[in-house]
């Protein structure tokens, strides 16, 4: 049932058996799996249904300077009913949609060759949690397999010695995220959704073993407490470490944290241009790497590095997607004329940031010949970031929701093909999320990002470019032009907005802040469902291991409380 916080009394302690912190796509799933177990519910959500500009503005952080440009995590996730959810962008017949992908088994394993890699637990464990967090999609899928999406028209890429492979990729619909369960949240008896309240603090017990209650403030000012048996926290790799250093009455590090591991090992995925594919052949023969639709499911591929060839290269996981283009490319057009491609490691671009956020301040900018100078000298970055991306320059078939394939006259109209590799990063200690001293509206210290991008990274993304381009054209599909710049890879977003490994899971409390079944550790009833527990982050989207492991964590707590 909807319960509006406008209903509770000033300082009054709501008791119940569970509560969700969170409901975006980890906190709708885990309360589906509640729904009819018998057990008292509360689902705690800092927005409402519609956008709200000051609640928003309650997820804004604190970002390092740095030419990584990693941007402000205020517009990383949205604060409403439906979390991350509503920022969906694969348009599936005018829906809103995300791409959904299991991890692959090499994803959970100790790689030697990075370091902090390897989870406790394995695919094998995850694997009947996909099957589960599939059907809360409803979309008809029960195989993970891509033999039954190949057909005569829509065929595998050949590639000689197997030097690539494909992984099916599908869609899940945010209606039935936020209209399916959400609707069977709002009918139920045993389950209270409050909306426009905040957890800004974990109260403990004298030893911080156990949490007693969530502190919640609204932005009326209006404050309450959650007395709950069991706590999961199922906010995103922002706000869950953001939430356990919050809670330092009794924990004066912040709860989980004897270690100092909250907050640290921040990944993110970035999004680097491959390069541009000129087939030996038309476009039809790259349909299986568009949308196909059949009923309520829809499927794509997506070529990927095979786990030998990682392994003996010592790579990160990649997974490569593929968008036809027209030979005639008013973007790409812009591109040659302007720049050599939008990269957020553009140095012009970061000294014109500089420049501009120290004059809004009113300040001088520490350097600002040098910052002119590079301003000047990548002026053509500029109009590009500027110009190209303006709508009218936009074909409508972009590299998430395609729909090239069923274009009219497709083979006339597409000459080329953009590749774009989704880019594991390496777990780094040093990559983080603290405290700043800057408060929200509610009281609640800001996060402040700590970001760089690593050799590592940049290596194993060169290598990726490499091992694809030589794939393309020893198979004789085609020529693939390989996209850098200053013999880097051409960054186009350093985030796909897919922060994860900020409460990362460890068997040993040393080496992380949840145990294999996501559980604080030290804490006998806190849990975490979110991308912060992952330990590696893999290159596949994050929502369906995201909804798996809250699947998950819903059975460890229904185990606690006697109805496992």
């Amino acid at each position: 049932m909807l319960v509006s916080p406008h209903s509770i009394p000033d300082q009054q302690t709501l008791n119940t058996d569970v509560c969700i912190i969170g409901a975006g796509p980890a906190g709708l799933a885990a309360a589906q799996e509640l729904l009819d177990s018998g057990l008292d519910v509360i689902l705690l959500e800092s927005g409402g249904e519609e956008p709200d500009a000051a609640t928003q503005q309650l997820a804004a952080g604190v970002s390092e300077d740095t030419p990584d440009l990693y941007p402000d995590i205020v517009w990383s996730h949205d604060r409403r009913f439906g979390g991350t959810s509503v920022q969906w962008d694969v348009q599936v017949h005018g829906t809103k949609n995300c791409h959904l992908a299991t991890f692959d088994p090499i994803d959970f394993k100790k790689r030697d060759w990075m370091p902090h890699s390897g989870w406790p637990i394995d695919y094998d464990t995850m694997h009947p949690y996909y099957l589960r967090a599939l059907k809360l999609w409803e979309t008809g899928i029960d195989s993970l397999e891509m033999a039954p999406w190949v057909s005569d028209e829509r065929k595998l890429l050949d590639f000689k010695d197997n030097t690539l492979e494909t992984k099916l990729y599908m869609t899940g619909s945010q209606a039935a995220l936020t209209e399916g369960i959400g609707g069977r949240i709002k009918q139920s008896q045993n389950m209270r959704l409050i909306m426009k309240a905040n957890a800004v603090e974990l109260d403990t017990n004298e030893d911080a073993s156990t949490v007693t209650g969530v502190k919640v403030a609204c932005l009326d000012g209006r404050r309450f407490t959650i007395a709950a048996k069991q706590v999961i926290l199922a906010q995103g790799g922002f706000q869950v470490p953001r939430l356990l250093l919050a809670s330092d009455r009794v924990a004066k590090n912040g709860l989980g944290n004897d270690n100092g591991l909250v907050g640290r090992f921040l990944m993110d995925r970035q999004i680097v241009k491959t390069g541009t594919l000129f087939p030996n052949q038309p476009i039809s023969a790259f349909g299986l790497y568009d949308l196909q639709h059949r009923g309520l499911s829809h499927v794509l591929g997506k070529l990927a590095i095979p786990q030998k060839t990682l392994e003996e290269r010592h790579l990160m996981n990649t997974s490569i997607g593929l968008n036809a283009q027209p030979a005639f490319s008013r973007v790409r057009l812009a591109q040659r004329l302007f720049g050599r491609g939008t990269t957020f490691r553009s140095p012009a671009y970061y000294s014109l940031r500089k420049i501009v956020r120290d004059l809004r301040a009113r300040q001088m900018p520490e350097r600002p010949l040098h910052h002119l100078l590079k301003v000047l000298g990548g002026i053509d970055d500029l109009v590009f970031i500027k110009v190209a991306r303006a709508p009218w320059l936009q074909i409508p078939y972009n590299r998430d929701s395609g729909g090239w394939y069923e274009a009219p006259h497709r083979d006339q109209f597409f000459k080329v093909i953009d590749l774009y590799q989704i880019a594991e990063q390496s777990p780094d200690p040093d990559n983080r999320i603290t405290l700043s001293d800057e408060r929200d509206a509610t009281g609640m210290r800001k996060p402040k990002v700590e970001f760089r991008w690593r050799d590592f990274d940049i290596r194993s993304a060169l290598g990726t470019q490499d091992i694809v381009q030589k794939a393309f054209e020893q198979s004789g599909i085609g020529r693939l032009r390989v996209e850098r710049r200053d013999g880097l890879p051409l960054v186009t977003q350093m985030t796909a907005h897919h922060p994860a490994g900020t409460a990362r899971m460890a068997d040993d409390p040393k080496q992380g802040v949840v145990d294999r079944n996501c559980r604080v550790h030290g804490v006998s009833n806190l849990y975490v469902a979110s991308s912060a527990v992952f330990t590696t982050g893999g290159c596949a989207p994050p929502t369906l291991t995201i909804v798996a492991m809250a699947v998950r964590v819903v059975d460890a707590v229904k185990q606690q409380l006697g109805k496992g």
